[in-house]
């Protein structure tokens, strides 16, 4: 009995080990991008290998965000510099995504904070101007990465 129960301890310790080498396996293939697009949302991007036999995964993205709104009077312009708001918060979001022969390619897309309670006065109309995201991190099945500089885009005209 007390063979049988050390043989079942070491299967048992050598399952576990394997179990936590797949997933410390998961590596990504090149760099991950990390993009704004043209509504202003951060697209983080990555390639990840070494996930073992399993159908799908899931991926994460967590960032800061500091978006900034502005009002816009109907003739295309900015009337008074009280009229432009800058909010911050943490923003995330999460996918899941199949798995081919222990690799898959994900991409999950974060919205930016919102404008909260700023509002325009009439005639004028609330827009996002431009956005930084910084504390970024990207984790898909395991494999994670932080760019160690922020992704900012001040060249927005996303209307709200």
């Amino acid at each position: 009995m007390r063979h049988f129960l050390i043989c079942l301890a070491l299967a048992c310790s050598v399952l576990a080990f394997g179990a936590t080498s797949a997933s410390a396996a998961a590596n990504f293939h090149g760099t991950p991008t990390f993009t704004i697009n043209n509504a202003g949302q951060l697209v983080c991007s990555g390639d990840v290998s070494g996930l073992g036999n399993v159908s799908s995964t899931t991926g994460s993205c967590t960032a800061t965000s500091a978006a900034d709104y502005q009002c816009i009077n109907n003739g295309g312009k900015n009337p008074a510099a009280g009229n432009k708001r800058t909010t911050t918060g943490v923003v995330s979001g999460s996918d899941t995504f199949p798995v081919r022969n222990g690799r898959t390619k994900g991409t999950v897309t974060l919205n930016p904070t919102g404008p909260g309670s700023f509002s325009c006065p009439g005639g004028q109309t609330l827009y996002l101007v431009g956005v930084c995201y910084s504390d970024i991190t990207l984790n898909i099945g395991g494999a994670t990465y932080s760019p160690s500089e922020p992704v900012c885009r001040n060249d927005l005209m996303v209307r709200q």
